[in-house]
C-alpha cells in the first residue's frame, strides 16, 4: 500500500482524529524513528560501539606481545651481564651468528642444497 496524502487525509478524516494529535504522533514516530537510527547508525551507536571494541581486543592482543618481546630482550640483555656471562657461549655465538674464526683455525664450508643435503652425498 502506498501512502500519499489524501491516504493519509482520508484516515485522520474517516476515525475523526484532531490534526493537532495527529501531529503530535507524527512528531513521536518521526522522534523515535530518529533516536533509533542514531543509537544503531550514529557515531556512538552500536557498530561503532563494536568496532571500537574488536579494535580494542586487537591493540590488547599486539600489547601482549609486545611486552613478551620485552621479557625475552630484557633476559637477553641479564644473561650478558658480566657476572653471569658464559665466555664458552660467547665464543660459540661470535662463530656461527658473526662467522669469526680464530688465527688458527681452518675452516671448511660444506654447501648443502635446500633438502639439506650435502653435495657430496649426492655423487
Amino acid at each position: 500500500m502506498v501512502i500519499t496524502r489524501y491516504t493519509i487525509y482520508n484516515f485522520v478524516k474517516k476515525n475523526r482524529i484532531n490534526k493537532s494529535v495527529f501531529l503530535s504522533y507524527c512528531i513521536a514516530f518521526s522522534l523515535i524513528f530518529y533516536f533509533m537510527f542514531v543509537s544503531i547508525f550514529g557515531d556512538k551507536g552500536l557498530i561503532e560501539y563494536y568496532s571500537l571494541k574488536k579494535e580494542s581486543r586487537r591493540i590488547e592482543n599486539d600489547k601482549v606481545e609486545l611486552i613478551n618481546k620485552i621479557r625475552i630482550k630484557k633476559d637477553m640483555i641479564k644473561a650478558m651481564d658480566y657476572e653471569s656471562l658464559d665466555l664458552d657461549l660467547v665464543d660459540e655465538q661470535s662463530r656461527k651468528i658473526l662467522g669469526y674464526v680464530g688465527k688458527d683455525e681452518i675452516v671448511i664450508y660444506q654447501d648443502k642444497d635446500s633438502n639439506g643435503v650435502s653435495d657430496k652425498s649426492k655423487k
